[in-house]
């Protein structure tokens, strides 16, 4: 009855209700009641077909659960070069924000703000050098027997490299599942990122098994269709005026695909 109720009152209302409940949990602050120095923004900069894009959100000193909403006349701004134009809230709920910015440059310098009234506090970062998976080329099969999966990247080993996977797999009992950005663990190896295959069923299975906690004896994983998803990121230079928590992150990405089959 009561959501029935909700629905007849309209949208705004529920979402103000819903606002409500959340804020209930992550305990919710306007920007405006904080010391500049109390509040932590999480930039993230990404680069795609000539046009930069920075997303930000505003946290609380180390709190991870505390969001911050903008309020007064505080906001964020992002700039590249002699552009600059304020971060947009993406749907409302003054939460998340993001901007484009036209820039096809190799490493835009990148500024992202948190603007109280005149006064811009703010956080710099270089973008990497975009990369690409050299090799191998298509949708290789990996079998589980093999022992490594080799991945050459367009450039050097770097330690600030991540990996993850994500999958359409088949068990082998005929059920199946899909996951997304499941972490996966990778190791130099001549010019080339090692991928052990038994750690990739493992995390392959730890999916299978997240995706139906109720059934802790489901079959094993069999074949899989997977796309490996590479993340360079680069730590910028935050305001020392803001929170030491605060961050802003740079991130170029590239993907690769291959078949596994735990029987081979």
């Amino acid at each position: 009855m009561s959501t029935l109720l909700l629905t007849a009152c309209g949208g705004s209302l529920v979402d103000a209700i819903v606002d409500d409940l959340t804020c209930a949990v992550t305990n919710c602050k306007d920007s405006a009641t904080l010391n500049v120095d109390d509040i932590s923004p999480k930039f993230t900069v990404t680069q795609d077909k000539g046009q930069v894009r920075v997303e930000g959100r505003l946290g609380y000193s180390a709190n991870l659960i505390t969001v911050v909403h903008p309020s007064g006349n505080d906001h964020m701004s992002a700039s590249v070069g002699n552009q600059r134009r304020d971060l947009e809230d993406e749907d409302g709920k003054r939460t998340n924000y993001s901007v484009f910015l036209a820039d096809a440059s190799e490493q835009p310098i990148v500024t992202a703000n948190f603007v109280r009234g005149s006064e811009l506090h703010g956080s710099t970062v270089t973008m990497p050098k975009a990369f690409s998976v050299v090799a191998p080329t298509g949708s290789p099969m990996i079998g589980r027997s093999s022992g490594k999966f080799l991945v050459q990247l367009s450039q050097p080993y770097s330690d600030q490299m991540s990996l993850s996977v994500s999958m359409v797999c088949k068990r082998a009992d005929g059920s199946s599942f899909d996951s997304k950005g499941e972490p996966l663990a990778s190791a130099p190896e001549a010019n080339a990122y090692r991928i052990s295959t038994l750690e990739l069923d493992t995390a392959l299975n730890r999916a299978s098994y997240n995706y139906n906690t109720q059934s802790p004896n489901s079959s094993l994983v069999q074949t899989c269709e997977l796309s490996f998803q590479w993340v360079l990121r680069q730590t910028g230079t935050v305001a020392s005026t803001l929170n030491r928590h605060s961050s802003i992150v740079a991130e170029r990405r590239a993907q690769n695909t291959a078949n596994y089959d735990a029987r081979l």
